[in-house]
């Protein structure tokens, strides 16, 4: 199994050609840290949207959520750049190098997703209980949840996330405040359901 995020930037013709092409080096960037350290590849295509497979899908859902969280916080523009996230895990024919020379279920899986999807939406699917309704509310739940975060509570989750949910006082001391006040901003954000969420789709993988 692997995993297969594919994404669209929503409202990018509404940016400057200066921004767009800010935008579109910061993917690029993104996708080779991605590839150096999980052995992730991607590719941005069709201008404004990208796709990224996953050997290890271990890796997926978190990388997919921090991704959905740096461009809310990214300085490109002076307002969050949002986007549709179609992430799926099942099995591939082919694993080229590249996602677009790569094919089977689950990159088929992932980019009809995103097509049907609302626009900024996250969407999970796996390929053997597509029809789940449970899993399918409870994202829909999460990319709610996502939708809603201002830039610096997307700023602070971002941290607490890529950090692998690190104690509350650490990120306080780093930030220079309390541990109280941290642990109130999570909360209000409802940090503690996503970090949950993650570790769900991750058993689903065992």
């Amino acid at each position: 199994m692997i995993a297969v995020l594919t994404g669209d930037i929503v409202r990018s013709t509404k940016m400057s050609e200066r921004q767009y092409q800010d935008l579109i080096q910061l993917l690029r960037e993104h996708i080779s840290t991605l590839s150096n350290s999980y052995q992730a590849r991607g590719q941005v295509y069709r201008g404004d949207e990208f796709q990224i497979h996953f050997p290890d899908p271990d890796f997926a859902i978190k990388q997919t959520i921090l991704l959905k969280l740096l461009l809310i916080t990214s300085p490109v523009i002076s307002t969050p750049i949002h986007c549709t996230l179609s992430l799926a895990f099942g099995q591939h024919s082919v694993m080229d190098a590249s996602p677009g020379t790569s094919t089977g279920p689950v990159y088929v899986d992932s980019g009809r997703k995103l097509d049907t999807s609302q626009r900024e939406a996250l969407v999970v699917t796996f390929s053997d209980c597509q029809n789940d309704p449970s899993l399918t509310l409870l994202t829909s739940c999460i990319s709610h949840q996502l939708n809603k975060l201002t830039q610096s509570q997307a700023e602070l989750l971002h941290m607490y996330i890529d950090s692998d949910f690190v104690e509350h006082q650490k990120l306080a001391d780093k930030l220079g405040t309390s541990r109280q006040n941290i642990s109130n901003r999570l909360s209000s954000m409802g940090a503690h359901l996503i970090r949950d969420y993650i570790q769900l789709i991750n058993q689903k993988l065992r």
